[in-house]
């Protein structure tokens, strides 16, 4: 079983010009066009099961869009959405119940497109009420190759922002941080938060990210793609290349996952 815990997905209006103002931004060849259609067809074509599909709140007055959005996918075979709040909206702990009632297990933040830096205490409180809702939170960690430093999400301050939810279902993206692998498993091992595998066959060397997924140990990883800029396909070949033992691969590729979704 696979399981692609970390996947993009826009509305079919929004997708086209979504994914060509990102790819233009970071400089990134996607592999979609970010419609569902597209990507769930990808997702089958590539062995993959289910898929955690991803939208970010990037505004306050995209929140509900977002999230109506996410709730209008709970339909959809083999998808698993997640929503979006935004930590300055004033609507944001509503959002939460409305999502929490529709049925949606997780919340995305990206801290870059977000412009909050992830340690905030306005969103820390945002996280705490994630946290009392039982969602898991989803956050980018690292740099992002569409932005300058200082970055919102570097280690150190996950990790603030970590400590302060101790009962929080924390899942930090692309190794722990994307370009700051040494500083993710210095400041997030002996945390409780789980990491993503997504685009670090684009972006990590595979020793490095080798040693960061061993330093994390196999029950605290996730697969993911980050499509539409990477492939089931290509993220299984990084993977493999690490030799690991069946049962870990099997960890990483669906366990955990479901272990964490609560047996989704």
């Amino acid at each position: 079983m696979l399981i692609d815990f970390h996947a993009h997905v826009f509305l079919d209006k929004l997708a086209k010009g979504a994914v060509a103002s990102l790819a233009a931004k970071a400089h990134f060849t996607p592999y979609t066009d970010g419609t569902l259609s597209v990507t769930k067809k990808l997702m089958k074509e590539q062995g993959v099961d289910a898929f955690v599909a991803l939208n970010i709140a990037v505004a306050p007055r995209t929140e509900r869009h977002v999230n109506d959005f996410a709730i209008s996918l709970l339909s959809e075979e083999g998808v698993i959405p997640f929503g979006s709040v935004h930590p300055y909206s004033e609507n944001a702990l509503a959002e939460l119940d409305r999502l929490q009632e529709a049925g949606i297990k997780g919340i995305k933040f990206h801290n870059e497109y977000q412009d909050v830096y992830v340690d905030d205490p306005r969103a820390v409180y945002i996280y705490k009420a994630c946290a009392e809702r039982g969602f898991i939170m989803l956050f980018h960690g690292g740099a992002d190759r569409g932005f300058a430093p200082p970055y919102k999400t570097p280690p150190e301050r996950m990790r603030r922002a970590i400590d302060a939810v101790p009962d929080g279902k924390f899942v930090v993206a692309h190794l722990g941080g994307q370009d700051m692998i040494a500083d993710a498993v210095r400041c997030l091992v002996d945390s409780p938060a789980m990491i993503d595998v997504s685009f670090s066959a684009k972006t990590a060397d595979l020793h490095e990210a080798e040693d960061c997924i061993r330093a994390f140990g196999f029950p605290r990883v996730l697969f993911g793609t980050d499509c539409p800029w990477d492939t089931p396909e290509n993220t299984r070949a990084f993977l493999e290349k690490m030799r690991f033992a069946e049962d870990e691969y099997r960890m990483i590729y669906a366990e955990n996952a479901l272990r964490l979704l609560g047996g989704k």
